[in-house]
C-alpha cells in the first residue's frame, strides 16, 4: 500500500506532467535571445586610425526568436525579430540604428541582420559608414560580416579591409513568466505534501 509520502510525490509528479503538457500544447512563445561577440584584430592595416593589432573589441545583440523555425536559412532583423545591437569600437558606442541601411525597405533585408542555418547562428551583417552620420563624424567605417571584421567601409560596395575575426559566444534565453510560474507551482505542491506528511507522522 502506498504511504502518504508516496502519494504526495505521485501527486506532485502528476501536477508537473500536467503543466508540461499544457506548455507543449500551446503555441510557441517568444524568447529574447542574447549573443555576445568579440572581435580579434589581427592586422595593422589601420594602425594609424587606432585599430591596433592584438586589440579585442566586444559587443552583443538581442532578438526575439518567435519567427525562427530552425529549418534552413533564416534571418532576424529589426522588423523580423526586433534585432538590437550594442557594439563598442574605438571608444565609440554603436547600435543597430547606425547601420548604413537601417530602416531602408528597398533591400532584401532591413539591415542590420543576423543569419541562421538550421537554427545555428551564422553571424551578423552590420555596416557602419560614419560619414553618413548627421552631423558627419571622422571615425573610421567598419563592417561585421558573419565571422569577418572589415575596417574602412565607405558604402554598400566597399566594406574596407579585412582586419579581424568575429567570434560569437554563449547565448542566454529569458524564460517565459508562465513557465517560471509552473515550476514554482510544482515545487510548492511537493513542499505541501512533505509538510503534510511531517505533521501526520508527529
Amino acid at each position: 500500500m502506498a504511504t502518504a509520502t508516496t502519494k504526495g510525490i505521485f501527486a506532485a509528479i502528476a501536477s508537473i506532467t500536467t503543466l508540461s503538457l499544457a506548455t507543449l500544447a500551446r503555441p510557441a512563445q517568444a524568447f529574447d535571445i542574447t549573443y555576445n561577440f568579440t572581435i580579434q584584430i589581427n592586422s595593422d592595416a589601420y594602425d594609424a586610425q587606432g585599430v591596433k593589432k592584438g586589440d579585442i573589441e566586444s559587443g552583443n545583440f538581442t532578438y526575439d526568436d518567435t519567427k525562427l523555425t530552425g529549418i534552413g536559412s533564416e534571418y532576424v532583423s529589426k522588423s523580423q525579430g526586433n534585432l538590437s545591437i550594442q557594439f563598442d569600437f574605438l571608444n565609440r558606442y554603436y547600435t543597430e540604428k547606425n547601420d548604413l541601411n537601417y530602416g531602408n525597405t528597398t533591400y532584401l533585408y532591413d539591415y542590420p541582420v543576423a543569419f541562421f542555418k538550421d537554427g545555428t547562428l551564422i553571424g551578423l551583417d552590420f555596416l557602419v559608414v560614419p560619414s553618413q552620420f548627421n552631423p558627419p563624424q571622422p571615425d573610421v567605417g567598419f563592417r561585421i560580416f558573419k565571422d569577418a571584421f572589415y575596417v574602412g567601409a565607405t558604402d554598400n560596395f566597399h566594406s574596407g579591409t579585412l582586419v579581424g575575426a568575429v567570434t560569437y559566444g554563449d547565448t542566454a534565453a529569458v524564460p517565459e513568466p508562465s513557465e517560471i510560474g509552473g515550476a514554482v507551482v510544482a515545487l510548492g505542491l511537493i513542499s505541501f505534501w512533505m509538510i503534510k506528511k511531517s505533521k501526520v507522522t508527529r
